[in-house]
């Protein structure tokens, strides 16, 4: 499907975070506890959520949220692997990937200026299957090493035989105690097909792009490397710096996470006593979550914030009511 200049080009940021409680409601959230023993107390247990967050691909600004799965692990699985494998793809955690394009898919419009992005857990097989006989666009960050359909080396060889297009450098924010850096990245691109692992339901084999991202740093513990499967073409160097920047754009949907549980909303603490209740409350606080993530970017900038309107965000009853609450008297 070809992409209009006239639609700008949108990500669809796709990630899943837990919700976790310790007051009554637990006994509604079924027989799992998810939490670790370390932290949390035996009667601890997680409301499970995952999130589409769609991004403005050019100005990379939230436009907001599309759509939200929740669940929970109501009893441990007791099966054996294979028969956890063998079954249906929709009675899979996993699944959840597929429902999140497919519930996009399902509104009105076309998904052609619609690139799925996802981290590593999304690397399955049928999802990519899935993907491909739809012709929708996606970014997915590989999980591991696979056999390769049209050559006898594994994809991790392949990798390591390609020829970089080019280097370019790129800031590495801090995170988890990791210190920020500045890094210099090789990145090469080829087309690789993969075939059906054995339990898979769909096609033979998939034809992918793929770009590898490789931290040349030396002196690094544990250097940058993405492998990322995608459908969008990379004639050139620039188009591929260009599409992995996408991939790169996965941060977002984790501080939108951030703001919904810690920073903003504290989804967390809510007390309802149901899990429905709970999880009425949480799409409220989901969305507030989002607004709050918009008025961040916008703040970001202090004096260019001066200039923009408040109706860019808030409806005129929503300012109005801000007003009053802050400055304590009603607007004029």
């Amino acid at each position: 499907m070809l992409w209009s200049p006239q639609r700008p080009l949108v990500l669809a940021l796709q990630d899943t975070t837990g919700l976790s409680y310790k007051h009554a409601v637990c006994e509604e959230l079924g027989e799992v506890n998810s939490a670790s023993s370390k932290r949390y107390s035996a009667k601890g247990r997680t409301l499970y959520a995952h999130s589409t967050l769609m991004m403005d691909a050019e100005r990379e600004s939230v436009l907001g949220l599309a759509n939200q799965y929740y669940w929970f692990r109501q009893d441990k699985q007791k099966d054996s692997s294979h028969t956890l494998q063998c079954r249906a793809r929709e009675e899979k955690e996993s699944y959840k990937w597929q429902r999140g394009t497919e519930t996009l898919a399902d509104r009105p419009g076309d998904m052609s200026n619609v690139i799925d992005v996802c981290d590593r857990e999304a690397d399955i097989y049928e999802y990519l299957g899935y993907q491909i006989a739809h012709q929708h666009r996606f970014v997915v960050r590989s999980s591991g090493d696979r056999k390769l359909a049209d050559s006898e080396q594994k994809l991790r060889a392949t990798l390591d035989a390609l020829e970089p297009v080019c280097h370019y450098d790129l800031h590495i924010a801090s995170k988890g105690g990791r210190p920020a850096r500045d890094a210099t990245i090789a990145l090469s691109h080829t087309q690789v097909t993969l075939p059906k692992p054995q339990r898979a339901t769909a096609q033979d084999t998939l034809t992918l792009n793929l770009l590898y991202c490789s931290e040349m740093t030396e002196g690094i513990t544990e250097p940058l490397c993405w492998v990322l499967y995608t459908t969008e073409p990379l004639p050139d160097a620039a188009v591929a710096r260009k599409t992995v920047r996408y991939y790169g754009l996965c941060w977002r949907i984790e501080e939108f996470h951030r703001i919904w549980k810690s920073e903003g909303t504290k989804v967390e603490g809510l007390r309802m006593q149901t899990k429905e209740n709970v999880r009425r409350a949480a799409v409220i606080k989901a969305f507030i979550a989002v607004r709050l993530l918009q008025l961040k970017e916008i703040a970001q900038n202090r004096e260019e914030a001066k200039t923009i309107s408040c109706n860019t965000l808030l409806s005129r009853v929503a300012w109005r009511l801000l007003w009053n609450k802050v400055e304590k008297k009603t607007f004029p």
